[in-house]
């Protein structure tokens, strides 16, 4: 049976918390986590916590804002007046304003709320701020082949999606 390592495929069905218990996300509704450690495609944290751990382990472990999705950070938080809005842009709470083209925006806004004069955007990750708690159950470590391991992956590995 493989120990996870770096460089190996993990296969996970997931819960993820905040500190009041919040569901932030799961395998029930995002599908299994799938990832390869040592690329970067999920929180260092969570790479860290299954290194050794095996097929079949469960681990339970808490992620601090700082290892997570960093401190809310309020200069992040400003009024746009509209006319910097793209227009016909349907701006309701909960929206997201991305930069940039194609697939890979340089930053994303949310909207929080309409203001007199515009709207108040807040770029912080949504997570940003939060503890979370996070609960793991492995499914599958698959040891990559010495040419996959060489391969520069340039294609993050999303949960569910087969690999590459």
């Amino acid at each position: 049976m493989p120990t996870i390592q770096f460089d190996a495929e993990v296969t996970a069905s997931f819960t993820m918390h905040d500190a009041d218990g919040s569901l932030v996300a799961s395998s029930e509704l995002d599908g299994p986590m799938v990832f390869v450690v040592g690329k970067g495609s999920v929180l260092p944290a969570i790479e860290e916590a299954v290194l050794g751990h095996y097929a079949g382990d469960r681990l339970e472990f808490e992620v601090p804002p700082e290892r997570a999705f960093g401190l809310h950070r309020p200069e992040l938080v400003f009024e746009s007046p509209r006319a910097n809005l793209p227009s016909g842009m349907a701006v309701k709470p909960g929206a997201q304003l991305f930069s940039g083209m194609g697939d890979r925006p340089k930053f994303s806004l949310r909207v929080v709320k309409e203001t007199e004069n515009g709207v108040l955007l807040d770029g912080n990750h949504p997570l940003a701020g939060r503890t979370l708690r996070i609960s793991l159950h492995v499914t599958n470590v698959r040891r990559l082949a010495a040419m996959e391991s060489m391969l520069d992956q340039s294609i993050c590995l999303k949960r569910g999606d087969p690999t590459p």
